[in-house]
């Protein structure tokens, strides 16, 4: 009520004051929002940052606040799936790691997968897909924190390929989001049960000969 009856009455009166004096105050105004302290900051974070920073910045000083908030959006989604596949990765696991491996023979490989795989990474599935080995290949997936509909449909992909070739394909170590991902999309069930294991331990155990003829 009392900046309404503010308004009402000191409303009329703004009319009566002096541009130059309006212009003053927001110069003072804009001056303080521009938190100068704050670019000495970006020295602190990585280049992509800095960029979208200083791109919102300027646009909002050269055209308006609504095109700087869609530039920095998008700059920022850019960011994030490139931040995102860049920690994604796919190690393979050699025989000096795992004893397992060597008892095995060439006919099986091993391989962790790192991050999130999702349509900006799913090349790392692919790759492994065209490398095929004779008999086995172990999929680590501990590390692995999400999957999306890309990252499933390169996972059925690449067992589609293991059966058409007659490799075993053996997983374990799935976490929350990508086994229940794995569930919906049917890939899971495409696995038998006795190809599913919780660890690296056990999966590789499963094709170690020496056990095997125990």
């Amino acid at each position: 009520a009392t900046l309404l009856l503010i308004v009402l009455v000191a409303a009329p009166l703004a009319g009566s004051i002096p541009l130059a004096c309006l212009s003053a105050i927001l110069l003072y105004v804009a001056w303080n929002m521009g938190q100068w302290k704050e670019f000495a900051q970006l020295r602190n974070f990585r280049m992509p940052y800095r960029v979208t920073l200083l791109a919102v910045f300027t646009l909002t000083v050269v055209l308006d606040l609504t095109v700087a908030v869609e530039v920095g959006l998008v700059v920022a989604c850019i960011t994030f799936i490139y931040r995102i596949s860049s920690l994604s990765r796919c190690e393979r696991l050699t025989d000096a790691q795992h004893g397992e491996l060597a008892r095995a023979g060439d006919g099986v490989q091993a391989h962790r997968l790192y991050g999130a795989l999702f349509f900006g990474a799913v090349k790392l599935v692919e790759d492994i897909a065209l490398q095929l080995p004779r008999q086995a290949l172990v999929l680590d997936l501990k590390n692995l924190i999400y999957v999306d509909s890309t990252g499933i449909d390169a996972l059925l992909d690449l067992s589609r390929r293991c059966a058409d070739s007659q490799v075993r394909l053996v997983v374990c170590g799935l976490a929350h989001q990508p086994r229940e991902i794995a569930q919906r999309s049917g890939w899971l069930a495409m696995i038998p049960p006795q190809d599913q294991y919780m660890d690296l331990a056990g999966a590789l155990a499963s094709i170690d000969p020496s056990r095997q003829g125990a």
